[in-house]
């Protein structure tokens, strides 16, 4: 082809046909630039289509770990309905120095969780990380996925930190007061063995006992107050995301 070309730029210039050589120049400097324009945009249609890709590995990641995340605050926010439950137990008979039976047991054990384990994860967003917050292509999308994982569960995760700090010296308490129901160990279940009163005429005058029992349903509260704030923005952000992952099927 190339060969062709020159050919007949030989041809106008041997025929000293100055004029019709320059608009052939013209056009065949036209085309060569047509043809790297096409060339680049076909690059840059390849690029794009490698970036949506990636885009999309990316969202499938971060929507696993939200939905993950979501599945572990909502049972855990749905286990401090029962400890809450247990703890004003706890508190209504030990203010009515109600009779003792060992259907509290359960209860007593109950009472004394603040709730301060969580584990979420963090590999979509880590991913994301790696690949860098640009690939999202959705500024409010990135942004909110920003704010969730940075502010939101971070804050969550650090309230939790603080009161699990305070759990060594209960535990201590705990341990004086009662002893551990190991014969009811269910390993389905490892972290719920009843815990029974040694002495429990004792314990219900015990006020520094009572105040733990209300201090820690006051700090499952605080925890429960940021866990149901971040249920709800980790259900907003997946709305978004499902959102952009079926935009690009379309």
């Amino acid at each position: 082809m190339i060969k062709f070309f020159r050919k007949i730029r030989y041809d106008l210039m041997e025929k000293n046909k100055t004029g019709k050589y320059l608009k052939y120049a013209i056009g065949e400097i036209v085309l060569v630039v047509i043809g790297i324009l096409i060339a680049l945009s076909i690059n840059n249609w390849n690029e794009s289509i490698k970036e949506k890709a990636l885009e999309k590995k990316v969202l499938v990641e971060l929507k696993k770990s939200l939905e993950n995340n979501y599945s572990e605050m909502l049972q855990d926010s749905l286990r401090r309905v029962n400890w809450n439950r247990s703890s004003d137990i706890i508190i209504s008979i030990l203010h009515e120095k109600a009779e003792y039976n060992d259907s509290l047991n359960i209860h007593f054990h109950n009472a004394r969780l603040p709730g301060t384990n969580l584990s979420l994860s963090t590999a979509g967003y880590e991913g994301l990380k790696n690949v860098g917050y640009k690939i999202i292509s959705s500024d409010f999308l990135r942004n909110s996925i920003v704010e969730l994982f940075e502010i939101s569960q971070k804050n969550l995760l650090e309230e939790m930190e603080y009161f699990e700090s305070f759990q060594t010296n209960r535990q201590t308490q705990v341990d004086q007061l009662f002893s551990y129901e190991l014969n009811k160990f269910d390993s389905n279940n490892p972290f719920s063995v009843p815990i029974s009163p040694h002495n429990y005429n004792a314990l219900v005058d015990d006020i520094i006992y009572l105040a733990m029992v209300k201090s820690v349903k006051v700090q499952r509260n605080i925890i429960g107050a940021i866990l149901i704030r971040n249920l709800e923005e980790t259900k907003n952000v997946l709305t978004f995301l499902n959102a952009e992952l079926e935009s690009m099927e379309n």
